[in-house]
């Protein structure tokens, strides 16, 4: 049910938690650098795969991520509106299909805008990036 309802969304990135010893490589291998998001406690660089055709985003294993396994943690959909945003949640709620784990929240890179985070049954982490509040 909820596969059929993202499968029509666009994949804006997935998020791979890594040690934070990492970050020197990643920036020397790709060329980006890593941004402090103060509200997630985190540091962030977002790198483009041309196999996968989308965004990875490297975040450092500290603030929210701290207990997280290093790897893959969540995939992020675009949405174009807040209120596109609402529908999406009360579906999940409705059919008691996730719950929301954060509050829509501005972003410090350019790659999203407000980020809204859901744990969603049988498939895990999965980010929403509002694009329009």
């Amino acid at each position: 049910m909820i596969d059929n309802y993202l499968a029509d969304l666009k994949l804006n990135h997935v998020g791979i938690v890594i040690n934070r010893d990492s970050m020197i490589s990643i920036e020397r291998d790709s060329g980006n650098k890593f941004v402090h998001d103060k509200i997630q406690g985190v540091y962030v660089c977002f790198v483009w795969d041309k196999y996968l055709n989308l965004y990875k985003e490297y975040i450092t294993k500290e603030g929210r991520v701290k207990n997280a396994k290093i790897g893959f943690n969540h995939i992020c959909y675009d949405i174009e509106t807040l209120d596109e945003m609402k529908k999406i949640h009360s579906f999940l709620l409705k059919n008691r299909l996730g719950i929301r784990l954060t509050l829509p929240e501005p972003s410090p890179v350019k790659q999203c805008h407000y980020v809204s985070f859901y744990k969603i049954v049988g498939i895990g982490i999965v980010e929403f990036n509002i694009k329009e509040l």
